[in-house]
């Protein structure tokens, strides 16, 4: 997920600026310091004393061209971030993860087409076996692990342990689509593959990385954090925003590892990226299947390889993974062709690496790489050509657009002329035309494309194309749609696959929903009996045939229609 920073003013503490180390790039004295310059300028806005801001590098095939650091890694004791600065860099660790799986496949402990439940007895069945590919693709329909606490009545404060995932995970009855036909994101299938991990090894996942990819690496600044009360030296406090007048101090409450967990320094980073081109931990063929996109069932090929994201920049290859933890947000952008990476870590949580990142990245692309927003030829019968006589108004595609079938929804508005995608709390996301109704998400990894068709007499349609999902349709909701009577949705509603009740209750003659140890959320109506939360829970009921309430489905982003039951239930 991504969100868009607030810049503030401050005081410019400059740049670490490092040697070039190598002529391999080719640039001129003066180029580099104009480079330099215009990277302090993008980070402008966080190099102050009283903040959190960024530490960004830059690499090339192991050479270091630029680091600098920007803010502070500890406001409270006036300590300044610097390129040795020790971060979290939340799921930006998979790739470490997935290299850890791939080891103990070179040397045969594991198989990726083994079924999971060889190593994790404890998962349900669900039907068709789930195998580690599965889990390294994000294709095994598992619920989210976050989502599911968050659902389950954990706090941000409360500590979530490996015994608390396996007690989530054996209650639940279904999955998110079946096994192998779609790609959706989770951190499920990594926290199931980092404790693989450690049953197969028998040891710590810690312990294993460091051995295995660490020490042989030269990363003598990197760690694992396994548990919330662990200290590890160096480590940056980590923080919800980054506006002095309301910081606060975040941290991230998982003990347990696999989706996120791994500490580190640009410094190190740059010896982990060096490892792709000349590799010392994993074969070339390991490293490779790594950043080879996967495919569905049905032979699609999807934007992700095993802990990695592939996609396209200005027409370029990009192999990348960003992260995003309470106080942290990471991510890790590699131009294979071009032999270059580009590495944004912030210790504060509104801050957005992908576009500061991307904005670095500029800088050093060739100035004849392809247009950004240049439609991806592998959806053409969602990119026609430019037909501006037939094209519909932004203002008219502004609106809330639902898929019945998923319980997913979309929501755009209409800025400066511009539509822009909502993203809930991570912003708002201006999207590119691509022509004939077509808009392309460019701040995604992978291909995001929306279509919008009107035909007269229905409201409009939107098609979404996601790469490595089935094509959807989502419906416009029409302005006045009709909203149900209030007091007969208040009671109480039962998930036996979180072991919760949540109770729905009238306030002010307005709906809100009462979760246990949580402060109520007020619910705002988006139409008919659908409703949503403060933090983006989308609420569908359903009732008899004498229109009585029975029962709720919760979808989230990562979590598809969840049931709870009507009445206690406990």
């Amino acid at each position: 997920m991504k969100s868009w920073l607030i810049p503030h003013r401050g005081i410019v503490l400059g740049a670490v600026f490092l040697l070039w180390g190598t002529a391999a790039s080719g640039q001129s004295l003066a180029s580099r310091d104009s480079i330099d310059s215009r990277i302090a300028a993008i980070f402008a806005p966080f190099a102050r004393t009283d903040a959190p801001g960024c530490v960004v590098g830059v690499f090339r095939a192991g050479a270091v061209p630029y680091t600098g650091a920007f803010g502070m890694a500890d406001v409270s004791h006036g300590i300044p971030l610097t390129d040795t600065t020790r971060m979290a860099i939340a799921s930006t660790s998979k790739q470490f993860t997935a290299m850890a799986v791939l080891l103990l496949e070179a040397e045969g402990k594991v198989r990726l087409d083994d079924d999971i439940r060889r190593y994790v007895p404890e998962l349900p069945v669900f039907g068709r076996p789930i195998t580690l590919r599965h889990l390294l693709n994000h294709t095994s329909g598992l619920r989210d692990t976050w989502n599911l606490f968050d659902m389950a009545g954990w706090r941000m404060s409360d500590v979530e342990t490996q015994a608390d995932l396996l007690w989530l995970l054996h209650r639940q009855q279904g999955l998110n689509h079946t096994t192998g036909t779609e790609f959706l994101y989770n951190n499920t299938g990594y926290a199931l593959l980092a404790l693989l991990v450690e049953r197969v090894s028998g040891t710590t996942f810690r312990r294993f990385v460091t051995e295995r990819v660490f020490d042989p690496l030269g990363m003598t600044q990197s760690d694992v954090k396994e548990e919330v009360g662990q200290v590890v030296k160096g480590l940056s406090t980590g923080y919800w925003g980054h506006d002095p007048a309301t910081l606060r101090v975040a941290q991230p409450p998982f003990s347990f590892t696999g989706p996120s967990g791994v500490v580190t320094t640009v410094r190190d980073l740059a010896r982990w990226d060096a490892n792709f081109y000349a590799p010392r931990v994993g074969t070339r063929a390991l490293l490779d299947s790594m950043t080879t996109p996967q495919r569905l069932d049905d032979g699609t090929t999807i934007g992700y390889g095993m802990g990695l994201f592939i996609g396209t920049y200005r027409g370029r290859r990009m192999i990348s993974h960003a992260g995003s933890d309470p106080g942290y947000k990471a991510d890790f952008i590699r131009f294979p062709e071009d032999s270059l990476s580009v590495v944004v870590l912030c210790n504060a949580f509104d801050i957005a690496p992908t576009p500061l990142a991307l904005q670095v990245a500029d800088l050093y692309l060739p100035a004849s790489a392809g247009a950004a927003t240049a439609p991806p030829t592998s959806a053409p019968e969602l990119v026609p050509s430019l037909d501006i006589s037939g094209r519909i108004p932004v203002r008219v595609l502004a609106g809330l657009y639902w898929d019945s079938t998923t319980g997913g929804l979309h929501r755009f508005f209409e800025e400066n002329g511009q539509l822009v995608l909502d993203g809930g709390g991570e912003g708002r996301f201006p999207l590119a035309p691509l022509g004939s109704n077509a808009y392309r998400l460019t701040a995604a990894p992978r291909r995001f494309v929306f279509t919008f068709v009107q035909r007269p007499g229905v409201p409009i349609a939107l098609k979404v194309d996601v790469e490595g999902s089935p094509l959807r349709t989502y419906v416009r909701v029409p302005e006045a749609a009709r909203v149900a009577p209030l007091g007969t949705l208040a009671g109480t509603y039962y998930s036996r696959e979180l072991d919760v009740t949540w109770t729905l209750v009238l306030r002010a003659g307005k709906l809100a929903l009462k979760r246990p140890r949580v402060e109520p959320s007020p619910l705002t109506n988006l139409f008919g009996d659908v409703y949503q939360s403060e933090n983006g829970f989308v609420l569908e009921f359903s009732r008899d045939k004498s229109g009585k309430p029975v029962s709720l489905d919760v979808t989230t982003e990562r979590v598809r229609r969840l049931r709870f039951i009507r009445g206690s239930g406990a």
